[in-house]
This record gives structure tokens, sequence and C-alpha cells, in this order.
């Protein structure tokens, strides 16, 4: 995914390595160089200018930037591993070193771009929260079960082409738009019950299937094609809520410090949070806000029965609100997919009784074709007690589920060390 180069070099292979993790945000301790040993002569100036150029100078920096704090960090890193090596640094690496440090971070910069690339050239970006807030039960970033269950559809094409699919607790959306882009499912639906996040959602859904070029994301040494900005629908209305959004996140982030690392984060208030304070406020009016959450009507078209929303520009693509804990038998049957994921939804023991209710009603159903659906759940083991229930409750209801072999592949920069299982379950 380097932005600045093409061709298949080592050096290349290396500066598309290294560009792929800046634009993932891979944490800086955990940022792999590749074969660089950071001898002088191996990173002269023109190889520093590469770098710069696939990272913090490119046009897809510029477009969808990774947080600023995360750039100075890359590039207080690479300055320092040039000084460690005595190489000779070049000008424009303490000028782009100081033009990053000279930028003023605004307070509530609290959202990002995150750049994934998928194979063919192909990348999938997402506006995500910076912070990680330990309160709340969903997510506004995306995490390592998500960039498993991708890997694994990308890996097993064959399950999604051509099959009518339903994501349930979508988050951000990153395993439904790689789907979607590299799988060609026949359609794909997006869900999820919390109004912030079908916000941001439907917002990273326009960003990635609504664009100048959609079917050319490819980052190359001129740039010519990149044409994926923003979509920006000049929308007051859009703006204010944005605002708010990373106000509160930044709020939420302040009345957190100690910022535990969970995996779970959601836009929320926070029980220490004084009653009256300004994050309660704004958590408020955004709720309000969001409670009828419209999506922007000239990009998607609303059943007013089902109350799903469908892409306008891409029919095989729509968004609904689905809550676990109150939802209506017929209108979750109408969705009627083949194939159900979902990723990083088993998390919490309150809320598995109601999760394992909606996949019992799911799989039940009887298909056109005379077959039933299946279901494939991505988890982080975080807890054996969590996941054991889990898989208890499925026995309960009568459901059958099998561990699936891992994705052979790596593709993302995710921790391996944490322990992910992918579950194929079905009606038994």
């Amino acid at each position: 995914m380097a932005a600045s180069v093409s061709g298949s070099s080592l050096e290349d292979k290396l500066l598309e390595e290294t560009a792929t993790q800046f634009f993932e945000m891979v944490p800086i301790r955990r940022m792999k160089w590749g074969n660089y040993q950071f001898e002088g002569s191996e990173v002269g100036p023109d190889t520093q200018r590469k770098v710069l150029t696939a990272t913090v100078t490119s046009p897809l920096c510029e477009k969808y930037p990774p947080s600023l704090s995360y750039q100075r960090s890359f590039m207080k890193h690479f300055v320092h591993k040039l000084e460690t090596c005595d190489a000779e640094i070049c000008d424009e690496v303490y000028e782009a070193y100081t033009d990053i440090l000279s930028q003023k971070e605004e307070e509530d910069d609290t959202l990002c771009y995150k750049t994934y690339s998928l194979p063919y050239s192909k990348t999938v970006s997402l506006q995500e929260s910076v912070h990680l807030v330990a309160q709340g039960t969903t997510g506004l970033s995306t995490w390592q079960a998500a960039q498993h269950l991708a890997e694994w559809a990308i890996e097993n094409i064959d399950v999604f082409q051509n099959k009518k699919i339903l994501e349930l607790g979508s988050g951000l959306g990153l395993t439904g738009i790689v789907i979607c882009k590299h799988c060609l499912p026949a359609h794909f639906c997006f869900t999820d019950c919390h109004p912030q996040v079908l916000y941001l959602l439907s917002k990273n859904i326009e960003l990635n299937f609504i664009s100048n070029n959609q079917n050319n994301d490819t980052q190359n040494s001129t740039q010519k094609d990149i044409q994926l900005s923003p979509v920006n629908s000049n929308n007051h209305n859009d703006e204010k809520i944005m605002r708010k959004i990373r106000r509160q996140l930044s709020l939420s982030a302040d009345n957190n410090p100690s910022n535990d690392m969970t995996d779970i984060i959601e836009i929320c208030v926070s029980p220490t949070t004084p009653p009256g304070s300004e994050e309660e406020a704004i958590h408020k009016e955004l709720i309000n806000e969001l409670a009828d959450f419209e999506l922007h009507s000239k990009l998607w078209k609303k059943d007013s029965v089902t109350h799903v929303a469908t892409l306008k520009k891409c029919e095989k693509i729509s968004i609904a609100k689905l809550d676990w804990e109150s939802f209506d038998d017929n209108l979750l049957s109408s969705y009627c997919p083949e194939v159900i994921v979902a990723a990083d939804v088993v998390y919490d023991t309150t809320i598995i009784p109601s999760l394992v209710l909606v996949l019992k009603t799911l799989l039940s159903l009887t298909l056109e074709n005379g077959q039933k659906p299946v279901a494939y759940i991505a988890s982080t083991v975080r807890h054996e007690d969590t996941r054991d229930q889990f898989l208890f409750t499925l026995g309960v209801q009568e459901l059958h589920f099998e561990s699936m072999v891992p994705p052979s592949e790596y593709i993302f920069h995710y921790d391996r060390a944490v322990p992910i299982e992918l579950l194929k379950i079905t009606a038994m």
C-alpha cells in the first residue's frame, strides 16, 4: 500500500510494509521495519524521502490522515532510528517532522482515519476513535476479531459470494466493507443498535462506496488514481453531530485517564461523570438528535415497513438498526440472510442470552432453496467464563457450533498473541 512506489523490488516491498502499518496506525512499539537494519548505507537520503512519500507526505495521508499524535510518534521514532545508526538525515525528514510538530492538535481531535490494505490493491478507509474509552458496550474502533474475520473471509470467498449476508454488531464496518469489496455478496446488511455507531457506520459506508473513483483505489507512484475523498454532504446537522461526537469522546477520555485498553468502547457517559457535567449534557443532546436518526436522503433509500435503508448508488448494501434485546420476530425474519457474521460481540455475559436468541431466530429460518442459514462468529477470548457461557447458551438453544481453521495469510497488523476463536454456528 505504499503511496509512492510500484514494482516488486525488495525496497519497494519494505516501503509498502511500512506504509501499510502506518495507515493502520499500528502501535509504534509493534511496528516492524522489514529487513531494514538501519545502517547508514541502507537508509540514505533517497530511501528516507521514499519513506516520507509513502507515509506522512503522501496524498493518502492528506485525505485520510492518521491521528496527529500518531504521525508525531512515527516521525520521532523514524528520526531516532536514523540518529542511532549515524545515518545522514536529509533535510526533508527534518522539514516533515517540524511541520507535523507545528500543527495544532484540536481539543476535540478524537476521530481519525485508518486505512486497511486488501489484496489486489484495494483499500478500506474508516473513521475511528482515537481514544479507547473503557466504558460501554459497543465499539467505535476496529478490533482484532473484526480483522481476523475479514482475513478469513478473504480466504473463503465462496462462503459469501452471491449470498445474502447479515452482520450483527457491525461497529464501524471493517468486516462488512471488506466482504462487500472482496467477496461480492448478492446483498449485505449492516446492523447495530447504538445511534452514534450507526451514524459513523453510515459515514464509513458512504466513504468507501460513494466516491469519484470507487473501482480504483490503488495507491501508485503518481497518486493520480486516488480519488477517494470523504463524502461531504455540506449538511450543517452532520457537522454539528460530528463536533459533538468528537467533543464527547474527548471528555470521556479526559474522565478516564487510566485508559485500561479494554477492547470495547462506546460514546457514553462514564459512571463517574458528575450530574450536570458537560459530558452528560452533550451525551443527552446526541441521544436526542440521533434518536430518530435519518440517513442522508440523497444517498439512502429507506423502506417504510422494515426501516432498512439501502444505499442508492449500490443497492446491494443496506443498513438497519437492530436491538438484540427488543426485536420483532417478523421483522428479523424478513432479512432472510443466507449467512450471518459478527465479530467481537461476545464480551458481556448480560447480552449473551439476547444475542443467542437472535441467532436462534435467524438460523431457524428456512431459505427459498430449502436450506438453513449459517453463522460465523469471531470472538476475542478475553475471559474464559464469558466464552463458556456463550457456548453453553448455544447448546441450550440447540445450536450446533464448530471451530474454524484460522486464516493462513496475515493481511492486517494486529496483535496475534490475543486468542481469537471463529465459530461456525448452525441450527440442529
